[in-house]
């Protein structure tokens, strides 16, 4: 019995073999077999099997390449952006700087139309010194001109717009300037419409006091007023300033108030008077008007 089983299993072993290899061939023959648009099921298990995989690592490396270009547009614009700013601002020094000549070529022109009508001799000088806020109105200026270039004390001091000081203190290379608005400044003065005569006082403010100018005397607002000549420092017909303020007062003189002509505060360039031999003073010295 046995050696009949065993018979017939040899005679089955061939079959075993050849239905597995049956098989694996016909699945390698399906596998190769074309679809209609020509693609195999083995070339779409594939695709199938590996499209995830490639669309993760495209989006991944698509992502690493828009960073790193995002980092180099950004280093990029950061190092432009620098430039420009530094460009813009040299551009604007220049153009500040160019503000500053144009303003400055201004004022000296003005100067220059000033001194060439003044029968006088002057010397320009800039101002390097000044008190500071709020007291500039009544402290002293100092300039950049000394008794070397012929200035010397009580000198008058002039800028574009008419009167600004004296001189009254004087180096070799600078001078030091007392401003009309000083609390102890007096300029003699002229109100050029009614050639009423008086006295302009400093009062450590913006405006000057007209002194010394009777009730009588029909001064009005807007009136110019000009350096009389009789102190024996100004020269007579220099701009002062003009009146905004008048009424009659309760003594025997009336009130002036005049805003100088000169830009105190903002005086940069000035002629200065050399060489002048002092005229004849008519009682008004700046130490009598005072009094």
């Amino acid at each position: 019995m046995s050696i009949e089983l065993s018979a017939k299993v040899r005679e089955g072993r061939p079959l075993f073999v050849l239905m597995p290899l049956l098989v694996v061939h016909l699945t390698l023959m399906s596998i190769q077999i074309e679809s209609p648009a020509g693609a195999t099921p083995f070339k779409r298990l594939t695709l199938q099997a590996g499209g995830p995989i490639l669309n993760a690592s495209s989006t991944a490396v698509g992502e690493a390449v828009r960073l790193w270009r995002g980092y180099l547009w950004l280093h990029g614009a950061r190092q432009e952006n620098s430039r420009l700013t530094a460009r813009l601002q040299e551009l604007e020094l220049r153009d500040a700087a160019r503000a500053q000549a144009g303003a400055e070529n201004i004022r000296l022109r003005r100067l220059l139309a000033l001194k060439e009508t003044l029968a006088l001799e002057t010397i320009g000088a800039r101002i390097v010194g000044r008190g500071p806020a709020p007291d500039f109105l009544s402290s002293a200026l100092v300039i950049d001109r000394g008794s070397e270039d012929g200035i010397q004390v009580n000198a008058a001091v002039l800028s574009s717009d008419g009167v600004l000081g004296r001189t009254v203190l004087v180096s070799p290379s600078n001078a030091q300037v007392q401003v009309i608005t000083n609390n102890d400044a007096a300029v003699g003065a002229l109100v050029e419409r009614t050639r009423s005569q008086g006295v302009c006082n400093g009062a450590g403010d913006p405006l000057l006091r007209l002194s010394y100018v009777g009730n009588s005397e029909a001064i009005e607002v807007n009136d110019a007023v000009l350096t009389s000549g009789l102190d024996g420092i100004f020269p007579k017909g220099l701009p002062l300033g003009r009146v905004v303020f008048s009424q009659k007062g309760s003594s025997v003189f009336r009130i002036v108030r005049v805003q100088p002509a000169a830009d105190v505060a903002r005086a940069e360039e000035v002629l200065v008077v050399v060489n002048r031999v002092p005229e004849a003073v008519s009682g008004i010295q700046n130490s009598e008007v005072r009094k």
